[in-house]
């Protein structure tokens, strides 16, 4: 053998060891994309999955957007009640204006029914003085005039004063129906919701959780200090997944206890997992 056959056959013995190599590297590394792909826990399985819950956040979504337009309508209601009861006492107050402007009209005339006893006693004092008796009797009859109209000046200022302390409750009625109603648009709350249903606004985490009488029972980090009262209800949640609710069966300072609601179940709570009475829907 020349040394031309030597080199081809060492060339030949390195090629054979570079394809054995690369078809060593190529094995390692195939994968069953098919597997990958339609498995039990595959790719496929994940998007279905995925879908089904975005599904479920659009219906609750939608659920809770409806439920805020009635409380929303309901309030504007009680705005529409609040102003009309405003114009009913605007009407009021013109009433006991034109009260006034009568008193003020009685107190004129009185006035002049005084100037002119006044006038007819200075002639009747010049008259003669065998009149002095009919004089007296008339300058009786003109301290009684004066008296009524010292009576109307009186009655005048009262009801000056009444109109003044209306004029000024009406100010403060009307800035607090202002201020009432832009808190209740603001925070979503209707009108005819009495003060100690009003649930505050607060969260915690979930501390324990544990079965008792077969019931599901789950301690949170907020309590009676926090404003929290047995009947109020709590939601659960892991991250910006929904898991429950909770509905309060006993309160401490600093701590509450509330029972699963399996009709709002979407999922296993554990401890750790966040609490808020009121969810933002962005």
């Amino acid at each position: 053998m020349n040394l031309l056959g030597k080199i081809f056959v060492v060339l030949i013995v390195v090629m054979s060891l570079v394809f054995m190599t690369l078809a060593l590297a190529v094995y390692a590394t195939h994968k069953n994309w098919k597997e990958i792909v339609e498995g039990p826990t595959g790719l496929k399985t994940q998007l279905t999955t995925a879908q089904a819950e975005l599904q479920q956040k659009v219906d609750d979504y939608n659920r809770l957007e409806s439920q805020l337009k009635g409380e929303v309508e309901s309030a504007q209601q009680q705005v529409r009640k609040l102003e009309a009861e405003r114009v009913a006492l605007v009407d009021r107050n013109s009433g006991i204006q034109s009260e006034l402007d009568q008193l003020k009209a009685e107190r004129r005339d009185a006035t002049a029914a005084v100037a002119a006893t006044q006038v007819n006693n200075q002639r009747l004092a010049d008259e003669v003085t065998g009149l002095r008796q009919d004089i007296r009797t008339n300058e009786q009859a003109r301290d009684q005039a004066f008296a009524t109209t010292l009576k109307a000046t009186e009655d005048l200022h009262q009801a000056t004063g009444k109109l003044t302390n209306t004029i000024e409750r009406n100010r403060q009625l009307t800035s607090q129906v202002s201020g009432m109603t832009a808190v209740m648009d603001a925070g979503g709350l209707d009108p005819n919701t009495p003060p100690d249903a009003v649930v505050p606004t607060v969260d915690g985490l979930v501390s324990q959780v544990r079965q008792a009488a077969g019931a599901q029972l789950v301690e949170v980090t907020i309590g009676a200090d926090d404003g929290l009262k047995q009947g109020n209800t709590v939601e659960v949640y892991r991250g910006g997944r929904y898991l429950g609710r909770l509905e309060i069966v006993k309160t401490s300072p600093d701590r509450s206890v509330g029972r699963v609601d399996r009709r709002f179940q979407q999922g296993q709570i554990q401890e750790g997992d966040r609490v808020a009475t009121r969810l933002r829907v962005n």
